[in-house]
């Protein structure tokens, strides 16, 4: 509780200062700023804006999961990728990155609004810590005939052994680059698969980029 506290509290802050020094920006002389440099502050703050909007979704999404009960039912797979993937086209398109999907997809059982999470999540790690540009690979393939597993491979850096059990723990961050977001996203994954009577897991070798999975019962 005291790392969640000091996480939360200390990203959002770092939200709000940008979000009050810009909009005191403009409202202190207007009249100094020319109609392109109001733009961008105006654009400053509505990006901030979206970004605590993310946080508090997470944050909200993590406490459902935590406690919410459902009902397993057969995926439309590929409609739940598109889904997640048309989420992302706004840093997609600026990093031209590529995704590479199957054709056809396996039958597997979970709760579509969750499992839809987990593909924003894992494709946006991704995205942020791919390669230039970012090639990623999805597909699946089938351990043993209860369980589906699917899977998401990127061109990146890829993570040291010491790094990845912590992968998926709270609050750990891929990169302590500033700006690459508040450690909640692959836990929220892993607690979404759990629920779900599913694992995560990640395979990853320094320069050779990393897979990071996830399973659910095969429908």
């Amino acid at each position: 509780l005291e790392g969640f506290a000091y996480t939360v509290a200390h990203d959002l802050r770092n939200v709000l200062a940008p979000l009050v020094g810009t909009a005191s920006l403009l409202s202190e002389d207007p009249e100094v700023l020319s109609s392109e440099q109001a733009r961008r502050q105006v654009d400053v703050i509505a990006g901030q804006g979206d970004r605590m909007r993310r946080m508090i979704d997470d944050l909200l999404l993590l406490a459902v999961v935590r406690d919410g009960q459902v009902v397993l039912h057969p995926l439309d797979m590929d409609a739940l990728l598109q889904d997640a993937w048309s989420r992302l086209a706004h840093v997609s398109e600026g990093l031209d990155a590529r995704l590479s999907a199957p054709e056809s997809w396996p039958a597997a059982l979970g709760h579509a609004p969750w499992v839809v999470e987990v593909w924003v999540n894992y494709l946006s790690n991704a995205l942020k810590y791919g390669g230039q540009p970012p090639e990623i690979t999805v597909g699946w393939d089938t351990p043993d005939s209860h369980t589906v597993r699917f899977w998401v491979r990127d061109n990146g850096p890829g993570i040291a052994p010491e790094h990845q059990d912590d992968i998926f723990r709270p609050f750990v961050q891929l990169s302590m680059a500033p700006g690459d977001g508040y450690g909640l996203g692959l836990s929220i994954a892993r607690r979404i698969v759990e629920k779900l009577g599913g694992e995560v897991g990640l395979e990853s070798d320094p320069g050779r980029g990393s897979t990071f999975w996830f399973t659910l019962p095969a429908a």
